[in-house]
């Protein structure tokens, strides 16, 4: 176990600083990571996503990860947005923490990739349940934020900035989503063709997501605005690690008041714990590179909240399931 986790912090580290050299050797720059990182949220993350559900078999106490999930985020969005106002004057910078607070990194470049390490392709399957609903509120929520943000004078109706993100061609994943879910054995039930698990697509598929994320993200990394950001980088992991742990706890223990509780030790009530308190998502970078909010800020906020998690939080992990 120990060596995978090497093998992916060597990866997740040599990825993003090749991406950082290419830009101090001008190799690439911005606009490269603008679009890398879009390939990566737009057509990366479903397409896996898609592949995982596919194979995944629901149970009852199942349907409960994407609704846990939702309303996490939301609860945090709602932390987010009340904190930021304490920790910066600047508007773009309070609508970026508020989406890096609210979006965990649950899917393939921590979340999904922690889990499925410590417990397999079916806790990826899951995984993959629990942030189903993922693509559907980056479009609904974390797209008109940013679009809100992003200006110092917005425009245009709540109910525009909706529709907007909706039919953005950038929303594709919405149907590559619902594509899976109804391939799923809980649905039609048709069988996933047999090779694209004899040769595994889906581990070489996460593998190269990984890798053009990261890179991406180096492509726009600024450390030296780390001094300047130092209230949301502390503010911003209070939120994620400890909030986040809490709700999720909270979550959890309100579905054991139900008919199909998520038991602590079922497989689903792990994957919801170690979602939870995940580190920033690397979609809150592809949202802040697609509409221009703050990307640079983003890149500084996921480097420094993903380094706390590899290197505070994930031993914490590791010793609660060793």
């Amino acid at each position: 176990m120990a060596g995978k986790f090497l093998t992916i912090f060597l990866l997740l580290t040599l990825s993003l600083g090749g991406g950082y050299l290419c830009r101090k050797l001008r190799l690439a720059g911005d606009r490269a990571a603008g679009w890398l990182m879009t390939a990566v949220a737009v057509l990366g993350y479903p397409i896996v996503n898609l592949l995982a559900i596919w194979d995944t078999q629901l149970h009852a106490a199942d349907l409960w990860l994407p609704g846990l999930s939702v309303v996490q985020i939301f609860l945090l969005t709602a932390a987010g947005l009340a904190m930021g106002r304490f920790l910066t004057a600047d508007r773009g910078e309070r609508g970026l923490f508020a989406i890096s607070t609210a979006f965990g990194n649950h899917g393939l470049t921590m979340g999904g990739f922690v889990v499925f390490l410590l417990f397999g392709e079916q806790a990826l399957g899951l995984a993959s349940i629990y942030f189903m609903l993922f693509t559907p509120v980056t479009v609904l929520l974390a797209y008109p934020l940013a679009r809100h943000y992003a200006t110092d004078k917005p425009s245009g109706s709540l109910a525009g900035l909706l529709l907007r993100s909706l039919f953005d061609w950038r929303s594709i994943g919405l149907p590559i989503s619902a594509l899976g879910i109804l391939l799923s054995p809980s649905v039609l039930a048709l069988p996933r063709p047999a090779f694209i698990k004899n040769l595994n697509i889906v581990d070489i598929l996460m593998y190269a997501i990984n890798v053009a994320a990261y890179f991406g993200i180096g492509l726009q990394l600024r450390m030296s605005y780390v001094p300047a950001l130092k209230k949301l980088i502390a503010g911003l992991a209070f939120t994620r690690y400890i909030v986040g742990a809490a709700t999720g706890v909270g979550l959890v223990a309100l579905t054991m008041l139900t008919p199909w509780p998520l038991d602590w030790n079922s497989l689903g009530g792990k994957v919801v714990l170690v979602e939870s308190f995940v580190s920033l998502a690397v979609t809150c970078v592809a949202v802040a590179s697609m509409f221009d909010l703050k990307p640079r800020e983003a890149s500084v906020l996921f480097v420094t909240n993903t380094m706390l998690y590899l290197i505070v939080v994930l031993p914490v992990v590791l010793w609660i399931y060793r």
